[in-house]
């Protein structure tokens, strides 16, 4: 049997201690801030007694480590059989942490004459650790409710190794999705926005959907677009990626690019792949 581990690490700011609370909220054990001499005092612990049914997670922090000296480390750990490692890293666009660092008004564990010199020095010294992460999750637009939902999507039975997926409806108008691997741009489909009686409604209604499957270029999504990301899941698979996002944009964000994702949700569950579904900027007023 071996121990699922995950080491969760990347930018102080990025939301660290929010992705080890969601995670413990699960049930997972979870232990903050180790000194990075303890990881393998730790883990011999958890081999000779092994956790009922959880994984456990470790936060690491860049204030007590070199990012050398924990690349060594992790490597070290995955090449062990006994033990079955992930590795998370989290980043945020600087603005952001910069933001976040002076609404909190705490220290950034590194030392250097201002934040902003801090923040860039510790993105050059964690690249070693951002190459070797299985998962690279930016948190930039995530809100807090978004971010565990993709945690725990991801965790769901996660000694499986299998590519979770989530698709992400969004509209051009707000910033486009940062956490996105895939980014497909729906306007080219007839927008049911301009049709007053359809305006009230979202993607998920039938008259909407039915309007747009009306259009002749349906059938590019049905069809063509249907093709090519079944094949590109399996390049991920095939690439060993554990997490894979697909965002589908339209002008509001509410009809078109929320129908296709639902559409596409549908299929891959038919074709029974693990994916969950998020429509980012769809307004809670809208049917």
């Amino acid at each position: 049997m071996t121990l699922p581990l995950v080491v969760i690490t990347g930018l102080s700011g990025a939301g660290r201690t929010t992705a080890l609370k969601a995670l413990e909220d699960q049930g997972y054990q979870v232990i903050d801030n180790l000194p990075l001499l303890m990881m393998p005092s730790l883990v011999e612990h958890f081999i000779k007694n092994p956790p009922s049914d959880s994984l456990v997670v470790v936060g690491l922090e860049s204030i007590d480590f070199t990012a050398p000296q924990a690349e060594a480390l992790l490597k070290n750990l995955r090449a062990n059989a006994q033990i079955d490692l992930r590795v998370i890293y989290l980043e945020c666009d600087e603005e952001t942490i910069l933001r976040r660092y002076n609404e909190s008004r705490r220290p950034h564990p590194i030392e250097a004459n201002n934040l902003q010199a801090a923040i860039s020095l510790e993105k050059q010294q964690l690249v070693p650790l951002q190459k070797i992460a299985e998962m690279q999750l930016d948190t930039t637009d995530l809100s807090v409710r978004h971010m565990r939902k993709i945690l725990q999507h991801y965790f769901y039975q996660a000694q499986e190794q299998t590519l979770k997926i989530q698709l992400l409806s969004f509209s051009y108008k707000q910033p486009l999705p940062k956490i996105a691997d895939l980014i497909i741009d729906v306007r080219f489909l007839s927008n049911p926005y301009y049709d007053a009686r359809l305006r009230p409604l979202s993607g998920k209604h039938k008259d909407v959907q039915a309007y747009i499957r009306q259009d002749s270029r349906w059938m590019i999504v049905e069809h063509h677009f249907k093709e090519f990301l079944i094949n590109a899941i399996n390049g991920y698979k095939e690439q060993g990626r554990f997490y894979l996002t697909i965002a589908f944009g339209c002008t509001g964000g509410q009809h078109r690019s929320v129908f296709i994702t639902e559409f596409f949700h549908i299929i891959l569950k038919k074709l029974n792949y693990d994916c969950m579904i998020e429509h980012r900027d769809l307004r809670t007023d809208i049917l």
